[in-house]
C-alpha cells in the first residue's frame, strides 16, 4: 500500500509541471530572458569605479629671524610676510605650487651664536630649506652653516654683500646686496636733484657698526663720485645700534659740518633718536636719506615720530603705491589680505619676505615635479638647491614686486634683477618718489627746516 502511494505521488507530480508549463506559454521564459540580459548589460556598461584620494603632501620650512632682542621689530615684520605666504600656498592660491607648508619658526634671539645653534636645530628637526635671517651679521654665519650642512637658504631681507660672495652652493639672495642698494640711492638722489635743480656738494655718512651699515656705506662712498663728482664727504661717524642712548654730540657735529645730504644707515630705535636728535638741535639737510631701507622704512618710524617724520626720503623695496601701476595691479588682493589680518599695509621688508617665500615654494614644487622624494631629505634638498639654480620668474610673474628672479645668470646666486625704490614720507605716509617715471607724487626736495613746517 505504502509503495502504490509513492508511485501515485510521483505521476501526479510530473503531470502538474506539465500543466503549468502549457498554461504559462513559452513568451514568459523570454521575458525573463531578456530582463536578466538587460540587467547584465547596463551594469557591464557604467561600471562604478572609485579614485582613491591623492596624497597630500606637507613640506616642513625652517624660517630663522629675530624675534627678540635688538631686532625684534624688525624680525616679527618679516615674519608675518612669509606668514602670509605660506597661507596663500595653503590655501591654493597659486595654481603652480601644490604641496602644503609648515614653517618651524626659530628665535635668533638677534644673536650670531644663537642663530647657528637654532639653525642646527632646525637641521636636526628635518626642514627641507632656510628662510633667513633679517640681520647680515646673524645672516652670514648661519648661511655658512647651512652650506657645510647641505641645507637650501634662501635670504629675502640681508644685504651684506659677503653673504653671497662665498662661492656657497646652497646660499641664494632674492633681494638686491648692499652695494645695489649704494648705487639705487645715488641714482634716486641725482634724478630727484636734477628734475628739482637742487645742488649737491657735500655729503656725511652715519651709520650703525655691524655689516648692514658697513657694507651699505661701503657702497655709497664707490658709487659717490659716479653720480656726484664734485661732491665731498664731510662727517662720517658709526655707532652701535643696540647700545645708544644719545646722539646729541654727534648731530652737534653734523649741525657743524652742515652737508647738503645725510644718508644714515640705521634700525629703528636708532632712527628715531636721531630725527629726534635733530629736532632737539634745531638743524635739518637738504635731504636726511634713510640708506639700506632699515629703520625708516618701519611703520613704527612714522607712528613714534608723528609728523616729525615727514620729508624723510627712505629707501623701499616695496610700498602700496606700487599697486597703482597697471603691471603691479593684479597683486593688490595680497595686500588686502595682509590688512583684513594686521589692520594695515605691508611695508618693504613684509613683501620682500612673502617674495622669498614664493620663490622657495616654486623652488620645492619643481623638486617634487622632478621626482625627488621629500623622505630623502639629503638629496631632497640638493633638488631644492638644483631647483633655484635654474629658477627664473620674469618681471610682472613675481608676486607684488616690479623685477623678477634670475638665477640662471647668477653664478654667486645673487638676484640680479632685485632694484631698491625710494620713498619719502609726506602728510604721515610712505609714497614712491623714485623711479620718477613710477611715482605717483613728486619728492619734495629740499626739504623744509624745522621752523619752516606747518
Amino acid at each position: 500500500m505504502d509503495r502504490t502511494a509513492w508511485i501515485l505521488g510521483i505521476v501526479l507530480l510530473i503531470v502538474g509541471l506539465a500543466i503549468g508549463y502549457f498554461a504559462a506559454g513559452p513568451g514568459a521564459a523570454k521575458t525573463v530572458t531578456q530582463t536578466v540580459t538587460q540587467t547584465v548589460t547596463q551594469t557591464a556598461t557604467v561600471p562604478t569605479v572609485t579614485t582613491p584620494p591623492a596624497k597630500e603632501i606637507v613640506v616642513k620650512v625652517g624660517v630663522l629671524l629675530p624675534l627678540s632682542g635688538g631686532s625684534a621689530f624688525d624680525g616679527q615684520e618679516d615674519l608675518r610676510g612669509i606668514q602670509l605666504a605660506a597661507l596663500h600656498i595653503n590655501q591654493s592660491k597659486y595654481e603652480n605650487i601644490k604641496f602644503k607648508i609648515k614653517l618651524v619658526i626659530a628665535d635668533t634671539q638677534t644673536k650670531q651664536d644663537v642663530g647657528v645653534t637654532e639653525l642646527r636645530r632646525l637641521n636636526q628637526e628635518g626642514v627641507v630649506a632656510i628662510l633667513g635671517a633679517y640681520n647680515s651679521a646673524v645672516t652670514y654665519p648661519t648661511a655658512g652653516e647651512a652650506e657645510k650642512i647641505g641645507l637650501p637658504y634662501v635670504v629675502p631681507e640681508a644685504v651684506a654683500d659677503r653673504i653671497t660672495a662665498q662661492g656657497w652652493k646652497y646660499v641664494f639672495r632674492t633681494c638686491a646686496n648692499a652695494s645695489k642698494y649704494a648705487y639705487d640711492t645715488l641714482w634716486a638722489l641725482s634724478d630727484m636733484a636734477k628734475a628739482k635743480g637742487v645742488e649737491i656738494k657735500t655729503v656725511a655718512y652715519i651709520y650703525e657698526n655691524s655689516d648692514f651699515g658697513v657694507f651699505t656705506i661701503n657702497g655709497l662712498k664707490n658709487f659717490l663720485n659716479k653720480f656726484f663728482p664734485d661732491a665731498k664727504v664731510v662727517y662720517e661717524e658709526s655707532y652701535p645700534a643696540e647700545q645708544v642712548t644719545s646722539m646729541d654730540d654727534m648731530v652737534a657735529k653734523l649741525k657743524a659740518a652742515n652737508p647738503d645730504v645725510v644718508f644714515h644707515v640705521a634700525y629703528l630705535k636708532d632712527a628715531v633718536l636721531f630725527v629726534q636728535t635733530m629736532k632737539k638741535l634745531g638743524w635739518y639737510p637738504k635731504a636726511y636719506i634713510g640708506a639700506g631701507a632699515g629703520g625708516q622704512t618701519r611703520v613704527e618710524f612714522i607712528d613714534q615720530l608723528k609728523g616729525d617724520a615727514n620729508y624723510v626720503f627712505t629707501q623701499t623695496e616695496w610700498q602700496p603705491d606700487f599697486l597703482t601701476s597697471k603691471s603691479l595691479a593684479k597683486w593688490a588682493w595680497i595686500d588686502e589680505d595682509f590688512k583684513k589680518i594686521h589692520g594695515r599695509s605691508m611695508v618693504g621688508s613684509t613683501a620682500l619676505n612673502y617674495v622669498g617665500t614664493y620663490v622657495l615654494a616654486v623652488a620645492i614644487q619643481k623638486a617634487l615635479d622632478s621626482g625627488a622624494d621629500p623622505n630623502d631629505l639629503v638629496n631632497f634638498r640638493k633638488a631644492i638647491r638644483d631647483a633655484l639654480e635654474s629658477l627664473k620668474i620674469p618681471a610682472g610673474e613675481l608676486p607684488l614686486m616690479p623685477w623678477g628672479v634670475d638665477f640662471t645668470r647668477a653664478p654667486n646666486h645673487q638676484n640680479p634683477e632685485a632694484a631698491v625704490a625710494m620713498a619719502q614720507i609726506l602728510g604721515g605716509k610712505f609714497r614712491v618718489v623714485w623711479p620718477l617715471n613710477f611715482a605717483p607724487v613728486e619728492p619734495v626736495l629740499p626739504a623744509p627746516g624745522w621752523g619752516s613746517r606747518s
